[in-house]
């Protein structure tokens, strides 16, 4: 079983993992993820709530996800934490929110997902703000009228933090990509989270499964998987961000961790996983599952010593410096760096 750990700045006590939903997608597929039944999410929900993990994370740009989720909690809301988000409406871009729309989003996500409250409700990404000052209380009020408990941020890079500091905001957290290949929020994003006591919940903890070791090769990863920035333009026509990626990093980097994960005896899911939980400031990594078994797998957590820190910093340095201080992995003309 988990251990729960309080969040800083809060009365909530939550599972280190958390379940990312994005894949809750009522039998259809996206770009990301193939086809998940509701009947497969449920039993996802039920082995994460019968080994401890009572978080789950989700947003109404996730089609369908909301909704799922909420059938799969039906008589157990008190026994897990739910955040979401706004933005992105069906997966779309759209215009920023004003709080007329904030208000009708928290409603349109509290009736999908069949509860009173929302224990964590996060802005997605910067640009759906349309006014920094009046977001900000719309969400305080919305906290004051008990519809939601704590907000957040996601996808907030030092400037929009700042601006969201200077207008009274204080964020419980602030989700963003950080694994052992997207290191880039080490550079402005975490320790400004750190001065301003901000948790950071790290997402896509193994790239998309590139951390799991499944994959070894660009040409074995599914191809919506490589349309991102570690990826050359080249790599697939979904690709839209027009840079060179770094593949050969990427690979190389990969050799080099499972070379330390076996003399390790640890697989590189657990070592991936049990890294980022050891890093400064991170009490949540958000984990996707595509089956009971790879729930399980995903609670399989090691104390790393700090030579084998040390090593897997050392093995990842190239990605990172390739990567700079790009935050957003998909990033395209539209959308935020």
């Amino acid at each position: 079983m988990m251990e729960l750990v309080q969040l800083p700045g809060s009365d909530l006590k939550v599972s280190p993992i958390c379940i990312g939903t994005w894949q809750f997608n009522a039998g259809v597929s996206n770009n990301t993820w193939d086809a998940q039944t509701e009947e497969l999410s449920k039993k996802i929900v039920d082995k994460a709530l019968d080994v401890g993990i009572n978080f789950f994370d989700t947003a109404e740009a996730y089609p369908r996800s909301e909704g799922v989720l909420g059938k799969c909690l039906q008589g157990r809301r008190e026994n897990a934490v739910l955040a979401t988000k706004f933005g992105f409406r069906g997966g779309q871009l759209c215009d920023p929110y004003t709080v007329e729309e904030i208000d009708a989003a928290i409603t349109g996500s509290l009736q999908n997902l069949q509860t009173n409250y929302i224990d964590i409700y996060q802005i997605h990404w910067p640009t759906m703000i349309s006014d920094y000052t009046a977001t900000v209380e719309e969400l305080k009020r919305q906290v004051a009228k008990g519809r939601i408990r704590y907000y957040s941020v996601s996808n907030f890079g030092p400037k929009n933090l700042t601006q969201f500091f200077e207008v009274g905001g204080k964020p419980l957290s602030n989700q963003v990509c950080y694994n052992l290949l997207w290191r880039s929020p080490e550079h402005e994003v975490i320790p400004l989270c750190k001065k301003k006591e901000v948790s950071v919940f790290a997402y896509s903890p193994l790239q998309q499964g590139l951390l799991s070791g499944k994959y070894m090769t660009s040409e074995s990863l599914p191809e919506g998987r490589r349309r991102g920035k570690l990826f050359s333009k080249e790599s697939t026509s979904m690709s839209r961000h027009g840079q060179e990626g770094c593949e050969k990093e990427v690979f190389e980097t990969l050799q080099k961790l499972q070379e330390i994960c076996q003399k390790e005896n640890v697989t590189l899911t657990t070592a991936s996983l049990s890294w980022l939980l050891q890093q400064e400031n991170v009490p949540v990594t958000i984990v996707g599952a595509r089956s009971p078994e790879q729930v399980e797998e995903n609670i399989k957590l090691v104390k790393l010593s700090q030579e084998v820190l040390k090593q897997m910093d050392d093995a990842t340095a190239d990605v990172k410096a390739k990567l700079g201080k790009s935050l957003d992995p998909w990033a395209t003309p539209d959308r935020p760096q």
